[in-house]
């Protein structure tokens, strides 16, 4: 999550990507372009000693400053993240392989990048043949897919190649990994157009292509998938894959806004606040944080709290109203 800043200072400080919870943690290692494991050691430290001043936008900007209890709240988060992010890990991967893909998709763990490449296997045949009921455990599961995957049905692959990716059931095999989300995005299936897109970003299983990465990104948010949206809004403000683009990256933080990503709603309002891509405007930076705040997340409730207090009485109506207005805005279950 972009971080927000007071008084003259504007940047934004990679530290303070709220992590309250994998999903967000796994974003937040994404837009700084580190592995979930490594993040976190580093949002850890960071944690224990105060805001740092290593920034993510723009570079060479001061680190913000920002209220203790909004300091508080974010530490929090950060060994909030810490403690969970193995089990949630864990129990994303099963809860995704008790059903076909729909939704947003299953996060693809994203670990260090192995030493050796690893090559892709020859696939092995069950030692029985696969029966209509589809099994619970993982390892059955995964030789339940195979003739499924290699007959080309794509959720099949989609749902085979996110086993190899989290290591559910067979040996974790990112090169096996990648051709099958691949043939799955190719089929149109938006959540493998996104989780490919995570594999091209980062390397795994294939050479690491922040461009292509954004072209399975722009194919699945087309479909809606709102995690992709919140990815094109990161690659345009760190110029990650294209050119800079603050009012691109506005554009697509507004979009995973409206389709109920916290973070994105986040972000949206400290692009409003310090009016980088779009025009500064307390009262919608309000309206976002707020938002944001109502669906759990206490940096952005500490945040709009800190912009009320600048309001006068009619100023306060005009946010409340606008809080009303883009709550309108949002997509179903968004």
């Amino acid at each position: 999550m972009i971080a927000p800043a007071t008084g003259a200072a504007t940047a934004w400080s990679e530290e303070l990507l709220d992590g309250a919870s994998f999903r967000q943690a796994e974003q937040a290692a994404r837009a700084a372009g580190l592995s979930l494991e490594a993040w976190l050691e580093r949002a850890i430290r960071r944690a224990c000693t105060g805001p740092g001043e290593t920034t993510v936008l723009p570079p060479g900007a001061a680190a913000p400053a920002y209220p203790p209890q909004e300091r508080r709240a974010r530490r929090g988060g950060w060994r909030f993240a810490a403690a969970l992010a193995l089990p949630l890990l864990l129990v994303a991967g099963f809860a995704f392989l008790a059903r076909p893909p729909g939704g947003a998709g299953v996060r693809v763990a994203l670990p260090p990048t192995p030493d050796v490449t690893l090559a892709l296997p020859p696939a092995a045949a069950p030692a029985t043949v696969p029966g209509a009921a589809e099994p619970s455990d993982p390892k059955d599961l995964a030789a339940w897919l195979e003739p499924r995957a290699r007959g080309g049905d794509a959720p099949a692959q989609y749902r085979l190649g996110t086993l190899y990716a989290l290591g559910k059931g067979v040996d974790k095999d990112y090169a096996r990994a990648a051709p099958l989300l691949r043939a799955a995005a190719e089929s149109g299936l938006a959540e493998a157009e996104y989780d490919y897109g995570v594999l091209c970003e980062n390397g795994f299983g294939v050479e690491r292509d922040p461009a292509q990465a954004l072209q399975w990104y722009r194919k699945a948010a087309a479909q809606g998938n709102a995690s992709a949206a919140l990815a094109l809004g990161y690659a345009s403000a760190k110029g990650n894959g294209t050119a800079r683009d603050m009012t691109e990256a506005a554009q697509w933080f507004r979009r995973a806004a409206e389709l109920g990503l916290v973070d994105a709603q986040y972000n949206l309002a400290f692009l409003y606040e310090h009016g980088e891509g779009v025009a500064q405007s307390a009262i919608d930076a309000y309206a976002w944080y707020a938002i944001a705040g109502a669906r759990g997340d206490a940096g952005s409730r500490a945040a709009a709290e800190r912009i009320a207090k600048e309001f006068g009485a009619d100023q306060m109506k005009a946010a409340t109203a606008r809080v009303t207005e883009l709550q309108k805005s949002l997509k179903p279950g968004g």
